[in-house]
């Protein structure tokens, strides 16, 4: 089901079909009618593919708006709302948000190849993700006598997975990562 939420391109394939059908069979009848019925067919199917990929919520969808909540949050600088991502037992992965806020200030943080793998085995729903970050970062303080005042670029590899509370995603402490990662 998600396959039709999530891939726009089947809608404007299936629309384009209907309208080749439409118009083979306009040649052959030559009745306006026939033309018409065609138009109002490729328009119908448009409108439920953008409907449905539009206003339909996905847990993909969600993640990702997740995700830009949390880069949003790390370039503000925003410890209390990066640990609003992050689940509350989770506090391996709460202690690396707080040491690298603390040492490090991200002026832009981007996501992509963003892969999402949903489980609802359990009780409570998981996700397993994987995506690569962008980081444009500085050093707040010296670390280890090195101190970065022009932007560094940093790109990493992130697997992560994600538990489901309510109609969010929490970050867990199953969160692997490599950096200097070649896409």
């Amino acid at each position: 089901m998600n396959f039709f939420l999530e891939n726009l391109w089947f809608w404007f394939v299936l629309a384009g079909l209907a309208g080749v059908i439409g118009y083979v069979s306009f040649a052959n009848s030559r009745k306006i009618k026939t033309l018409f019925g065609t138009a109002a067919a490729v328009v119908v199917i448009l409108a439920l593919g953008f409907g449905l990929h539009f206003f339909v919520d996905t847990d993909q969808k969600s993640i990702s708006r997740m995700l830009r909540g949390l880069a949003a949050a790390i370039e503000r600088d925003d410890l209390n709302a990066v640990q609003n991502y992050i689940e509350p037992s989770a506090m391996k992965t709460r202690g690396l948000a707080r040491a690298g806020m603390a040492a490090c200030a991200v002026k832009k943080a981007r996501f992509n190849d963003l892969k999402v793998a949903v489980s609802d085995a359990g009780a409570v729903p998981t996700a397993r993700v994987s995506f690569t970050a962008v980081f444009h970062w500085t050093t707040k303080q010296p670390i280890s006598g090195l101190s970065v005042d022009t932007p560094a670029v940093e790109l990493i590899k992130f697997n992560v997975e994600l538990v489901k509370d309510g109609s969010s995603w929490l970050v867990t402490d199953k969160c692997e990562f490599t950096l200097r990662a070649v896409p």
